[in-house]
């Protein structure tokens, strides 16, 4: 008997119980196809989450400045005289790009608080002071082959022009190019020359995507609004020399270390903790970390499902066993080897397994379509986690069904002729 041949049987035995067999391979289907919707809500969840730290840049340190309490880090004095000073200051700027070695650049972000204009219609977009080094630190580009960024030219200068996320132009102007056009924001008019693109859709936070902000020269800015602006929201004075500070390391094995300084530093000059570091490193870090926990807690109900999946299989086959005893005894009686018996009841033990895990990959794959369309999550199926499944289905078919075709072989064919 070959082995092709002991194959045909073995389907041949599966058919003949096709609903015991169905039964049979519930645990492992169920339990495949909720590990792989889980790891594929995972999967997505993850890469979104990375896409999201990664856009920050992995080699940057983001300080944003904190509006502690409703009068400022000044206290009561800064409520009586209606001015909010918090936050980073210019000196901390200067200290910053000078004193830390391991640091290429410190681009301040203003938000100017100044609504902006175009055909006399007034928009929500934001209007920020930056540095050109803002261009590289963000991992944006310049939409197009006319159009530039901001220069250290335009701030000696004091040009009145501004460069357009690319949302913020296609909400000033539509299809038409924006290049040349004009907007007006606190009694000035700024010419547009450049378009800002970032295909990794980066923001400064949740209401700040790069691509829908109207950007002018740092110094420009603060050249034509002072030290001094109006907070629509509360109708104060405040005073911030930067809103946002993206620091820029030179080595990326250095940055735990700038990290560590820069909170000591901050720490030591401002009176409240009036501000707020965000370490796009650390979060990747923290991510990664909690992917694994959250890879072992999968893998332990994997192993859980397809415990209690092995159980039924092994059950099942035992009681094969009984039924086919006569048949088992006729194929020893008849020369059927020992070797031939244990294959026998291996391959059914592993084609019960084997298909309940094509049939739970189907299921994963039905759960995380649906809870993509209806839940709104992004959910990815990694060819590693299929392949896992249906090579771990297999094995525990081969696991739990050793001890059954072991049972089945070890039949004496003189007493199973008997019975």
């Amino acid at each position: 008997m070959n082995f092709l041949h002991t194959l045909e049987m073995t389907v041949q035995n599966l058919a003949c119980h096709a609903f015991r067999s169905i039964l049979a391979s519930l645990g492992v289907v169920l339990g495949v196809g909720a590990v792989i919707a889980m790891l594929a809500v995972s999967e997505g969840a993850r890469g979104d989450s990375l896409k999201r730290i990664q856009t920050l840049g992995v080699d940057n340190i983001i300080i944003r400045s904190i509006l502690t309490g409703p009068n400022g880090k000044s206290g009561d004095s800064a409520g009586k005289s209606g001015l909010d000073s918090y936050g980073i200051t210019t000196r901390d700027l200067e200290h910053i790009s000078s004193c830390f070695e391991n640091v290429r650049h410190a681009v301040p972000v203003r938000h100017l608080h100044k609504t902006i204009y175009t055909n006399g219609r007034s928009t929500d977009l934001k209007l920020m002071g930056t540095t050109p080094e803002f261009l590289d630190v963000s991992r944006s580009t310049i939409a197009g082959s006319r159009g530039r960024w901001l220069t250290d030219q335009d701030s000696e200068s004091l040009s009145l022009v501004c460069v357009l996320g690319t949302e913020a132009a296609q909400q000033l102007f539509g299809a038409t190019d924006p290049l040349g056009k004009s907007i007006s924001a606190g009694g000035f008019s700024f010419r547009v020359v450049g378009v800002l693109a970032n295909r990794q859709g980066a923001q400064m936070d949740a209401s700040s995507p790069l691509e829908n902000i109207v950007y002018i020269h740092y110094a420009t800015a603060k050249a034509l609004f002072g030290n001094f602006l109006m907070s629509p929201e509360s109708h104060r004075l405040i005073q911030v020399a930067a809103d946002y500070v993206y620091v820029s390391v030179k080595e990326t094995s250095q940055l735990p270390d700038t990290v560590a300084r820069l909170r000591a530093y901050l720490g030591a000059t401002h009176d409240t903790e009036d501000w707020m570091l965000l370490v796009p490193l650390e979060l990747l870090q923290q991510q990664q970390a909690t992917q694994r926990m959250f890879t072992i807690v999968t893998g332990a109900i994997a192993g859980i499902s397809l415990l209690v999946g092995g159980i039924g299989i092994m059950n099942i086959m035992l009681a094969n066993i009984y039924e086919r005893t006569k048949e088992i005894g006729t194929l020893r009686a008849l020369g059927g080897k020992k070797r031939t018996i244990l294959l026998n009841f291996m391959l059914e033990s592993m084609a019960l397994t084997g298909c309940g895990g094509v049939l739970g990959l189907l299921l994963g794959f039905v759960i995380a379509s649906l809870i993509e369309r209806y839940a709104g999550m992004q959910t990815i199926v990694s060819p590693l986690s299929v392949a896992a499944a249906l090579v771990v289905s297999v094995l525990t078919g081969l696991i739990f069904g050793s001890y059954p075709a072991w049972k089945a072989a070890s039949l004496n064919p003189i007493e199973a002729l008997r019975r």
